[in-house]
């Protein structure tokens, strides 16, 4: 019987101290129950936080027998701010990550970010493994197909701030884009962010298993994370004839569209011309100064028109809201203010959806060398 009892005990103590080795990771889906979050229609962020949350915390807990999750709600409920973070705190926890969902007056605003606070002060070892997993999470959602990072960002989250681990919160899309709409209330598209999301967290844990952050990693990923395309890219492999072909046929794709939208939006003004009782000429080339030395003169290239203004405006006016190298071109006895050159309007496009973030008026341009001339016509030009 005392041996009975000796054995008992030592599978006890055995299974605590495995179970002592466990570190917590917490995770919190935003929102919950009266506060439904951002929503567009149907769609509501708590939900979208909630099955994201648990998909991760499944994930994590199939893969990693080192690590306890903890929610800090498995339901739609409700819960304050400072109950989250005592979730994490009480539990003495390594980790704490908040899921949340974007939403923005401007539609055109899609895309990934990520926050860590900037008053926690962690000093030592912990010092960074905040901003290094806000990275890793925005380099894994390109990798994982996400198309547009927002990048990384500092800012004063309560639940970061009020946490006493690297704690990071995370926007997984917009829910008044409704690209991302579609992409995050789809099944598919939130167990591939929760994979996202996972592998970020595998990685985050794999580089600071020594206590420390590798600085030069850091580093690296501080330089990178800012390209909204191809911050991440995978494994190069041969272009192959039929990735030419599907590049060829998405890039006509978007030239098809891009004349469909031209020649719609001439069709409207024309028609209100004529309503107000007047004669619509055709369109014309404006001729400019030079907006982009080029070698080719006759080069055709696409820009972005962020704004119309009474004089040119110098580099670092409030006005130009942080954008760096705008030209301004004369457009009568005003300047337009250009930004960005592409020889690709699926480029630009691309460039478009960011600026427009800043800028909600703004609009692809195309020139001939010195000479401005209609989108459509450019894309008439295009040899695909």
């Amino acid at each position: 019987m005392r041996r009975f009892l000796f054995i008992l005990v030592s599978l006890l103590c055995t299974c605590n101290l495995c179970a002592a080795k466990k570190v917590v990771w917490v995770i919190d889906a935003g929102h919950g129950g009266y506060d439904v979050g951002c929503e567009f229609g149907y769609a509501y962020e708590k939900h979208i936080c909630l099955a994201v949350a648990k998909e991760v915390g499944r994930l994590v807990s199939k893969n990693m027998s080192d690590v306890r999750v903890v929610y800090t709600r498995e339901k739609d409920a409700f819960l304050t701010l400072q109950q989250r973070c005592n979730v994490a705190n009480a539990r003495g926890a390594a980790l704490f990550l908040s899921i949340h969902v974007n939403s923005a007056p401007n539609p055109f605003a899609r895309g990934t970010e990520s926050f860590f606070a900037t008053n926690v002060p962690m000093k030592g070892t912990q010092a960074g493994k905040s901003e290094l997993l806000a990275l890793l999470l925005q380099k894994q959602y390109l990798k994982n197909g996400r198309e547009v990072s927002r990048g990384v960002k500092q800012r004063e989250l309560y639940v970061c701030e009020n946490t006493n681990m690297p704690s990071v919160l995370t926007e997984v899309g917009f829910i008044t884009h409704s690209g991302d709409r579609n992409y995050i209330t789809s099944k598919a598209g939130q167990n591939e962010l929760a994979q996202a999301i996972y592998e970020a967290l595998s990685e985050w844990k794999q580089l600071t298993k020594g206590g420390k952050v590798p600085q030069r990693t850091l580093r690296n990923l501080r330089y990178t994370h800012h390209d909204p395309i191809t911050m991440v890219t995978t494994p190069q492999r041969e272009t192959t004839e039929a990735d030419a072909r599907a590049k060829e046929a998405a890039e006509a794709k978007v030239v098809a569209e891009a004349q469909a939208e031209e020649k719609a939006k001439a069709q409207a003004q024309a028609q209100k011309q004529t309503q107000q009782g007047a004669t619509a000429e055709p369109a014309t080339p404006v001729v400019t100064e030079p907006a982009t030395p080029t070698a080719d003169e006759g080069k055709i290239y696409f820009a972005i028109q962020l704004m119309n203004t009474a004089k040119k405006l110098e580099a670092g006016d409030y006005r130009l809201k942080g954008f760096k190298d705008v030209r301004f071109i004369p457009a009568g006895e005003r300047f337009k203010g250009i930004y960005g050159y592409s020889e690709s309007y699926l480029d630009i496009k691309n460039e478009l959806v960011q600026v427009r973030e800043t800028f909600p008026e703004a609009f692809i341009v195309a020139f001939r060398g010195d000479q401005q001339i209609t989108t459509a016509e450019a894309l008439a030009n295009l040899k695909l």
